[in-house]
Order: C-alpha cells, then sequence, then structure tokens
C-alpha cells in the first residue's frame, strides 16, 4: 500500500485510469471521515436530542432498538436516546442499532424541516471539519469529467444537504433514509440501507458501478472492494487499514488540516463514531 499518497498523485492515478478505460469514471466516496472529519448523524443527533426535538412518531422505534440492546424504556424519549447513545459508547449497542436510530429520530418532521435543519448543521459543524483537501479534490474529479457518488450512512437528506451548503459538487449522493406518508417522515428505514454490502447495492440500484472509491472505516470495506482499479484509504480505522494488500489497488491518503485549522491525526480505534 502507497503510505505517502498526497492530493496531486491521486490525480496523476486518475489520469491514468482515464486513458485507461478510454474515458472518465464513477468514483465512490463515503461521507463521513472520508471526506470531512466528523460524522454528520452524530452531529445531527445530539443537537435533536440536547434541544429535545425527538417527536412521538419518533418514540417506538428509539425504544425497540433501546430493547434490542437490553435495555429498558425510562418513560422518557429523550432520555433514552442518550443511554442508547452511552450503550454504543461502551460496545453495548452496535453501528447498525445506531444507524437506525439517527437515521429514524427524525420521525414525524417534514423533508423541509430536515433540511432546514441540516444547512444549520453544515454551516456551524460540518464545513468547519472539513478536510482541507476535500473541495479541490472533488472539483478535480469534477473538471475532468468523472462522476461522483457519495453513498454514505448517515440520513440521506443531512449529507445531501451538508455538500450543498459547502458547494461540494457530486452527481449522486445515497444516504440512509426513511419511507414518507404524506409529507412527514417515519421510522421505517428504506432498502437497501447504505452501510456495509449495502453501500455497493444502494449504488446499484441507481446503475452506478465504480471503478474508484473512497472510504474509512470496516462499512466501506465491501464499497472498496467492489472498485476495481483504486481503492482510497482516507485516515482508516485499524482494522479496515489492516485489510489493505500492499502492492495492490489500494493506497493511503490523510490529509493533515480541516478548512477550519485542525490537525487531524489518525484514529487509533475502530468505533465508528469516537
Amino acid at each position: 500500500m502507497n503510505t505517502h499518497t498526497t492530493l496531486d498523485t491521486l490525480l496523476h492515478a486518475l489520469d491514468a485510469l482515464e486513458a485507461l478505460r478510454g474515458g472518465p469514471v464513477w468514483v465512490a466516496t463515503d461521507a463521513d471521515g472520508t471526506l470531512w472529519h466528523t460524522d454528520v448523524a452524530d452531529r445531527a443527533w445530539h443537537r435533536v436530542v440536547g434541544q429535545r426535538r425527538i417527536r412521538p412518531a419518533a418514540a417506538d422505534v428509539i425504544r425497540r432498538v433501546l430493547a434490542r440492546a437490553g435495555l429498558a424504556p425510562t418513560g422518557d424519549v429523550h432520555e433514552e436516546a442518550e443511554r442508547l447513545y452511552q450503550a454504543y459508547r461502551e460496545g453495548v449497542a452496535d453501528d447498525w442499532m445506531l444507524l437506525e436510530a439517527m437515521t429514524a429520530c427524525y420521525a414525524g418532521w417534514t423533508e423541509d424541516e430536515v433540511r432546514a435543519f441540516g444547512r444549520d448543521l453544515a454551516r456551524e459543524e460540518v464545513g468547519p471539519r472539513a478536510y482541507e483537501t476535500t473541495a479541490d479534490l472533488l472539483r478535480a474529479l469534477v473538471d475532468r469529467g468523472h462522476q461522483v457518488a457519495v453513498v454514505s450512512g448517515s440520513p440521506q437528506v443531512l449529507v445531501d444537504e451538508a455538500l450543498r451548503t459547502l458547494g461540494l459538487p457530486a452527481s449522486l449522493v445515497v444516504g440512509a433514509d426513511v419511507e414518507r406518508e404524506g409529507d412527514l417522515l417515519t421510522d421505517r428505514l428504506r432498502e437497501p440501507v447504505p452501510w456495509e454490502e449495502g453501500k455497493v447495492r444502494a449504488l446499484a440500484a441507481h446503475g452506478v458501478k465504480a471503478p474508484v472509491a473512497f472510504g474509512d472505516t470496516l462499512g466501506d470495506l465491501h464499497l472498496l472492494e467492489a472498485a476495481d482499479a483504486l481503492r482510497v484509504l482516507v485516515h482508516p480505522r485499524p482494522a479496515l487499514r489492516a485489510k489493505a494488500v500492499p502492492g495492490g489497488a489500494w493506497c493511503l491518503f490523510e490529509p493533515r488540516r480541516t478548512v477550519g485549522g485542525h490537525a487531524v491525526a489518525p484514529p487509533g480505534v475502530d468505533r465508528v463514531i469516537v
């Protein structure tokens, strides 16, 4: 695995791939930890819970997930949400449980309400944590004619609004999403859920097979392995880094700073939300 990949090196590799394939290609990328040094779902969750904005329509799903973690309800959905998050931090609840809760917690909201919430979140919390290389990378890909697919386990609407608000180009945005009843979001997740193997299936549902992919956790492993030309690890978790094969299509890309000027160190744990 190349451990010294720079932005210029990545772009040269893509230029060589374009020449080999006879034209531009699809480039698939995760969002959280890969485009920015934060997790959109996590940042949003803390706002929603801290501001006590979970609506009655989401109470059942929070309690169902809590029960799967072996925890009893308290009668207060916001306390239950906090207990669930603590259970995740302690290793009692897993990534799938948290993904479901963090996606379905907007049940009872309209999509317009979630989008307005997402715009504020993007400006105030996501934008400063974008890697300093992200905008240049995505714009260079688009300028070369490549199509960028952002595929994330965070809520679809929040990821889409983050990209729009930050002016980051993408031809396709796929995130975790829920069914609608009229104008309101429900607590029922839409399949395929774009996490682990579901990321590949979610792209395939849009007719996309990407020979180039970017990711940072084991939740991106299937996406990366489906890319047959270039697999880019962006500040990978230790377990994902261990999957890279020296001398293969894998390369390591570790932006050192965020737009807000904060230094970024490689993560030392495998947990998706740290």
